[in-house]
Order: C-alpha cells, then structure tokens, then sequence
C-alpha cells in the first residue's frame, strides 16, 4: 500500500469489529504518518477509506481496545491528541479535525501511547523526556507523571499488560538506558 507522502510513524488494527461485521473489521488498517495525517485502509482491497489531515507529524500511534474508532497519537510537539475515525466514510474522504485534545505535559518529543486495555478511559505515553505519563482521557492534564529514566536518557515504547491480581495491571516501559522497567497500575 502506497500509503502516506512521508514516513509512516504508526501502524495498528482499527478495532471496528464493535461496528462492523468481523469479516470487515480484520480489513481495516489504521497508519499514521509525518506528513501529518492519520488514514483508515481496506487492506484486501488497498484503498483509502478515510484521511484526516492534522497539524502536526505524527510519531506514535494507538487504537483503543474499548471504543471502536478512537485512535491516540503523540507527537514531537510534546502533545498527546485523540482521533475519531468513526464519521460518514461515504460522504468526505480529506477531513482536518482540530488537534487540541491535551495540554502540553511532556518536555520533549513523543515516543509512544497505548491504551489501557482495562480502563476505557486511560492511555499511557512515553517520551524522549525521560517520563511516562498515565492520562484520563476525561481531562485535558495527566493523571499521573513517573520519572522513569534517568536524565539524558529516553523512554521509546511501553506496552500494558495484566497482573496476577485483577485490581492492578501492569505498565512496561523501555527506553535508551536498554533497561525495561515494570510500574504497576490500580483502577
């Protein structure tokens, strides 16, 4: 798939089988890119369903687990924004949509965002800032910001996952300290 006119910074499923049947849900492709737009993709078919057209590079991507279409992105304007990806496909195929989801938080470029897959309304990011920050999507401020690197070095990619006990989950963390670092979390 010819996908973007510049790198492509994310890739991830677009979770619509709470829309669609699933035959038509294991087809659709979410990528985003640095030429700063965000696109829906039939993969059997390699068409473009849907672009939208943000202001900024995009260098991280993640699609919720909970609600179908929602997509978060991080980029190095140190801001975590949200996507809806749900509109009418059939009537525009270019939309801009309005980026200004979250404050400013992190102090340097975005490395990642994954959704908790227990908690419908949390993500967590990561950044060349050294900190993870565990967001409420409800609010526009994180809930909680971790030191996780020392100084001078980056967190690049998290991952949430579960823990023995039910009441808490787990957040992974890796960075240029080329230590994964493990933060549990409690809804």
């Amino acid at each position: 798939i010819q996908a973007h006119s510049s790198k492509v910074s994310g890739v991830s499923f677009g979770n619509f089988e709470k829309q669609n049947d699933s035959s038509s849900a294991q087809r659709q492709l979410i990528t985003g890119s640095w030429d700063h737009s965000l696109k829906v993709w039939d993969i059997e078919r390699q068409d473009c369903l849907l672009t939208l057209n943000g202001s900024r590079v995009i260098s991280c991507l993640d699609t919720s687990y909970h609600s179908a279409g929602i997509v978060a992105t991080g980029h190095p304007d140190c801001m975590v924004r949200l996507w809806d990806v749900r509109t009418d496909q059939s009537r525009d195929t270019s939309l801009t949509l309005t980026d200004n989801t979250f404050k400013p938080s992190h102090k340097a470029w975005i490395s990642d965002v994954q959704w908790s897959r227990r908690d419908p309304y949390q993500l967590a990011s990561t950044s060349h800032d050294g900190t993870i920050k565990l967001w409420d999507i409800r609010s526009s401020l994180p809930l909680h910001t971790v030191r996780a690197f020392p100084k001078k070095e980056k967190g690049l990619c998290l991952a949430f996952g579960t823990a023995e006990n039910d009441a808490a989950g787990v957040l992974l963390v890796g960075g240029t300290d080329c230590v994964v670092k493990h933060f549990s979390t409690t809804n």
